[in-house]
C-alpha cells in the first residue's frame, strides 16, 4: 500500500520587491490606458527588464521612506 502525505509542500513565497514590482506593472497599465486608451503591447517580462534600475531605485526610496516615518 502507498502512503499518501495529507500535507501540501510549501510553495515559495514572492520576495517584497517581487510583489511591489507586480504592483507597478499593475499600475503602469492603468496609466497607459488612461492616457492612450489602450494597454501596453508588450509584457511584464520587458516592462521589468527595461526599467529594472528605476524600478530598484523606486523600491528603495520607498523602504526607506517607511523607515523614516
Amino acid at each position: 500500500m502507498i502512503e499518501i502525505p495529507n500535507e501540501l509542500p510549501e510553495t515559495p513565497q514572492p520576495s517584497e520587491f517581487r510583489w511591489w514590482c507586480s504592483e507597478k506593472w499593475m499600475e503602469h497599465k492603468d496609466e497607459l490606458f488612461l492616457w492612450e486608451q489602450r494597454f501596453p503591447e508588450y509584457d511584464s517580462t520587458y516592462y521589468f527588464q527595461k526599467h529594472r534600475w528605476m524600478l530598484m531605485r523606486m523600491f528603495k526610496e520607498e523602504q526607506k521612506e517607511q523607515k523614516n516615518v
